[in-house]
C-alpha cells in the first residue's frame, strides 16, 4: 500500500502534463505503448491470441489490442469515440486477423443473439455505465460455449486498500477525467452474471505512465 501511495506521487504529476499537452487519441496511445513495454504486451497476448472465429471486441479505444489476435480471428470492434475509432482502423490495418471497426457500446450491443465466438475487453467495466448490463449483453451475443476474456483493474481485497479505493473513488474520477472508476469489483460481477469456468490471473504492474498500480486481473471464462 505504502509504495502504490509513493509511487503515484512521484510518476502522476508528469502524466497529468502529459495528458494536458496531448491530444486524447495520442495519449491513450502513448500510455499503451509504454505499458506494453512495462509488461503489459504479455497479457494482452494471454487474453487473445489463441481465439479464433467470429470475435467481438467491446471498446477498442485506439486499437491496442488489435495487434495481438492471430490470423484465425475475425474480429468486430466497436468504439463509441470516433476520434479512437478512426486510431483503431488505422491500426487494424496492421493486424493478422481480419478486422472491421464500428461504433457501439457494451451497454446496448447492435448484435443478434448468439452471433459471436468469443468476445473481449480491456480495461473497460471501469468506465462502462453499468457492469451488469454490459456483462449481460457480451453473454446475449455469446453463442454457447463462447469464451469471455477481460483485462480488468479491480478493487482491492486488502481491509485497507480496498475501502480506501471506495472513498476516494470520487476523487479518482476527477483525476482521470475519462470516467475511470478504481474500484469495480468485475471478478465478482463475472460470477454474478452466471459464466461458467471462470479463470482469474492477478497481477499488478508498476510503470511510471499509470502511476495508479492498481491490482489487475485477467478474467477467461465461457457462457
Amino acid at each position: 500500500m505504502i509504495r502504490e501511495i509513493v509511487y503515484f506521487f512521484r510518476h502522476g504529476p508528469a502524466i497529468s502534463r502529459a495528458q494536458k499537452s496531448m491530444g486524447r487519441a495520442e495519449f491513450s496511445q502513448m500510455l499503451a505503448a509504454r505499458l506494453d513495454e512495462d509488461g503489459f504486451a504479455e497479457l494482452r497476448s494471454e487474453l487473445v491470441c489463441d481465439l479464433h472465429g467470429e470475435i467481438l471486441e467491446v471498446g477498442t479505444g485506439t486499437g491496442t489490442l488489435l495487434r495481438y489476435y492471430g490470423e484465425a480471428a475475425r474480429v468486430t470492434a466497436i468504439e463509441p469515440d470516433d476520434e479512437f475509432r478512426a486510431a483503431a482502423e488505422v491500426a487494424a490495418k496492421s493486424s493478422r486477423a481480419d478486422v472491421r471497426c464500428i461504433p457501439g457500446v457494451g451497454e446496448s450491443l447492435p448484435f443478434d443473439d448468439a452471433t459471436f465466438d468469443a468476445v473481449t475487453a480491456s480495461t473497460v467495466l471501469c468506465s462502462v455505465e453499468s457492469v451488469s448490463r454490459s456483462l449481460e449483453e457480451f453473454k446475449r451475443v455469446l453463442r454457447p460455449g463462447g469464451s469471455l476474456r477481460l483485462i480488468e483493474h479491480v478493487r482491492s481485497d486488502h481491509a485497507i486498500a480496498g475501502p480506501l479505493m471506495d472513498l476516494l473513488n470520487p476523487v479518482w474520477l476527477r483525476l482521470n477525467k475519462v470516467g475511470c472508476n478504481w474500484n469495480r469489483r468485475s471478478v465478482e460481477a463475472v460470477r454474478d452474471a452466471e459464466f461458467r469456468n471462470v479463470d482469474v490471473k492477478r497481477y499488478k504492474i508498476f510503470s511510471p505512465v499509470a502511476p495508479a498500480a492498481f491490482p489487475g486481473a485477467l478474467i477467461k471464462a465461457e457462457k
